[in-house]
């Protein structure tokens, strides 16, 4: 990073200036209520995910950001220049004060951590990236315009979910990036490209934990598209179409690609594991979870190892969907010893145990799971019919669809035209929008096919209508 700086002793000043003024860009772009002073984003489970708080000159006054089982995550000031100022705060889901920080004009004066949250296999990465974060720091008080020390605190910041600072720190990195970019003297940096696709490949994962969707997928494209030789890149996007949107043929798509490149890509043998699971072939889910057993190590090592659908999670219900309940079981209780917070793994062992006729005990999974807050983590997903057949033997018909019934759309990407499957109507009312809401088309398709000719390269939402039933796509354009 440092060779794309060469002015001095700005950092703390109008560089930051620069991050606020495009996280009001960003931010307005995501604003889905707005209260006089407030601006206020949601989760999809309908909780609060961040508030940006205006003072009576319009300008930044204090920023906060919340989990998405809910609680405060993080509270942040500023002064009357848009600094970060005083104290400011962040805490664990339960509600304990885990790191104070203290600002003066945009300068951080000191940094206190009161606890770390790891799990058995993470823990290492955990206590690596606070290490990052403590060296670095006392480094910058000598050194604040060394931006290869700040571009890898931001990193670890990433890490540990400071989110804030991070959002800032990335902001500011992409501005500058794309500025040089622009400019006459962009040939003089042969990696510019691949440096600003991995700042829009950061910032991507920090707007996907608020579920902008939108931005997150459209940040992930344009690492694509800007550094294609970059295999991450892709499954980047892949995982985060079939985790966080549930898109899984198109991440498939892209999941695949790694795959080519790659054919014991560990991680995307772990996703892939996953999306197959989704859609209901347990043996192809099982294939992959144990290829990416071979090196489960490296998920440790090189991912956040906090989630949920880990392998023994994933593989687990899919042993036991495929009539290997015994080794299902087994696998679904290593996951709970690893990760004891685990919803979905709970989940899941209900679902075992409630196939096997053992209702009170599939009833306790599942309670475990929502006391979780499993579906405030996944509020896409059932869990009340489970509960309610477990739990008050209620023994009607979980009333649900299965991913792979679900309408979706095809090819994705498209070129010229895409067509709609699984939805009951052939023609309809459809519109198409960009990552930023804003409308660029709109028609009736012919036959369940929709034009995309002239529609440019990238990302964008389609939506639609018929007789009140309406469906949403993300749509990518070749």
């Amino acid at each position: 990073m440092n060779q794309y700086f060469t002015m001095k002793n700005n950092y703390q000043s109008s560089y930051v200036i620069l991050a606020v003024l495009l996280f009001f860009v960003f931010e307005n772009q995501l604003v889905a209520q707005k209260r006089g002073m407030v601006n206020k984003t949601f989760f999809k489970n309908g909780l609060i995910a961040k508030e940006i708080y205006l003072g009576a000159d319009q300008m930044l006054d204090s920023i906060r950001t919340y989990h998405i089982v809910g609680g405060l995550d993080e509270r942040f000031s500023f002064d009357e220049n848009g600094l970060m100022n005083g104290i400011c705060q962040k805490f664990s889901s339960n509600g304990k004060l885990k790191t104070i920080w203290l600002f003066k004009k945009g300068i951080l004066i000191k940094r206190t951590d009161f606890f770390k949250e790891d799990n058995l296999k993470n823990k290492a990465k955990v206590e690596e990236n606070y290490a990052i974060i403590v060296k670095n720091n006392e480094l910058l008080k000598t050194d604040p315009s060394n931006y290869g020390l700040l571009y890898g605190r931001a990193a670890s910041r990433i890490y540990l979910e400071d989110n804030i600072l991070a959002e800032f720190d990335f902001l500011g990195f992409k501005a500058h990036l794309e500025s040089l970019k622009a400019s006459p003297n962009a040939g003089q940096f042969p990696r510019l490209n691949q440096d600003l696709a991995e700042i829009y490949s950061r910032l991507s994962t920090l707007y996907s934990r608020f579920e902008n969707d939108n931005l997150s997928v459209d940040f992930k494209l344009k690492a694509i598209q800007i550094d294609p030789q970059e295999t991450r890149h892709y499954f980047n996007l892949g995982a985060y179409l079939a985790t966080e949107i549930h898109d899984y043929r198109l991440a498939i798509y892209y999941l695949d690609e790694v795959e080519r490149r790659f054919p014991n890509h560990n991680f995307a043998h772990w996703v892939l594991g996953y999306t197959y699971l989704e859609l209901e072939q347990y043996d192809k889910a099982i294939e992959n979870i144990n290829i990416a057993f071979q090196n489960e190590a490296n998920l440790y090592e090189n991912g956040y190892g906090t989630e949920e659908s880990d392998l023994r999670t994933i593989r687990g219900l899919a042993y036991h969907k495929s009539g290997k309940t015994d080794l299902g079981i087994a696998d679904l209780n290593e996951a709970l010893r690893i990760n004891n917070k685990n919803s979905v793994a709970n989940k899941y062992l209900g679902i075992v145990y409630d196939d096997l006729g053992q209702s009170q005990k599939a009833c306790d999974y599942f309670k475990k799971a929502r006391d979780l807050g499993y579906e405030k983590k996944y509020a896409n997903k059932e869990l009340e019919s489970f509960i309610k057949k477990a739990c008050n033997a209620d023994q009607s018909k979980i009333a649900s669809i299965a991913p792979k019934d679900l309408p979706f759309i095809a090819p994705n990407p498209a070129e010229n035209s895409v067509e709609v499957f699984n939805y009951p109507y052939s023609d309809f009312n459809y519109e198409i929008h960009n990552a930023q809401s804003q409308k660029l088309r709109h028609g009736v398709s012919n036959n369940k096919t929709i034009e995309l000719l002239g529609l440019p390269t990238g990302f964008y939402i389609l939506t639609i209508t018929n007789q009140g039933k309406s469906e949403t796509f993300k749509l990518i354009k070749k």
